[in-house]
């Protein structure tokens, strides 16, 4: 159900990576893909792959997150076979020198994860995070954004186990027993198409003082969000999230 790639891409010469090259690279694995797939992918607002790319000792690590039976049938082979890819607008070529697969069953195998959770969980947002509300950007985060962030990723590749809050109470409900209880963060423009997108970077630690199902289903979806991503464009490179209490 989902299945998460981690590739270590090593340039062939130096040069100053960007998180930006995680639409190139997703645009890279298109071609790899069939060709129908970039098109159905994207309908109806669904998002069945979330992506980005981070620099750090010398090499790139693009995390690549693959949600729901489908769009692993279509795309794991495609970054199995992955050991090249050249992005020509910069004149770099990336070796791809080592390569861990991880994944979560089904609905059960992610429950189960959520049980082992302390109810504190320390979100790293690795590229550029935001939010999109009425036409506006928003680069500030609030438990409530992040929540209803996750459910429309969760119903958007998890169909056999729909979260239903079509009056947005349940979202609210989540919401409010989410406690943020510390956070450091900066600001980060992600640019796509020559288009700045403000958003934000850093760490941001919730307490989940829910009971019952509700706190297993936050714990869920707080787990869920290092595969979906949180916000918008996370199939073209931003919220991109590392879950650091694991």
């Amino acid at each position: 159900m989902l299945t998460q790639y981690r590739l270590e891409l090593h340039p062939d010469r130096p040069c100053r990576p960007r998180a930006e090259w995680g639409y190139r690279l997703y645009a890279a694995l298109l071609e790899q893909m069939p060709a129908a797939f970039g098109t159905a992918a994207h309908q109806d607002g669904r998002t069945p792959i979330s992506q980005h790319l981070t620099a750090g000792d010398g090499a790139l690590r693009w995390t690549v997150s693959l949600l729901g039976t489908a769009c692993e049938a279509a795309a794991s082979g495609a970054l199995e076979r992955l050991d090249r890819i050249c992005l020509e607008k910069d004149g770099i070529l990336l070796t791809v020198r080592n390569r861990q697969r991880s994944s979560v069953a089904d609905v059960e195998a992610l429950l189960t994860l959520a049980s082992c959770e302390s109810g504190l969980h320390t979100l790293g947002f690795r590229t550029a995070t935001a939010f999109k509300s009425r036409g506006q950007y928003l680069n500030l985060p609030s438990a409530r954004l992040i929540v209803q962030s996750l459910i429309q990723k969760w119903n958007g590749c998890i169909a056999e186990c729909p979260i239903e809050d079509e009056d947005g109470q349940g979202t609210d409900a989540l919401a409010a027993g989410l406690q943020l209880r510390s956070f450091r963060l900066q600001d980060r423009v992600y640019h796509l198409k020559g288009s700045p997108v403000p958003g934000f970077v850093g760490e941001l630690t919730l307490e989940n003082r829910l009971q019952g199902f509700p706190r297993q289903l936050a714990d869920a979806l707080l787990v869920f969000a290092e595969y979906a991503g949180v916000g918008i464009k996370t199939t073209l490179g931003m919220g991109g999230v590392e879950r650091l209490n694991r």
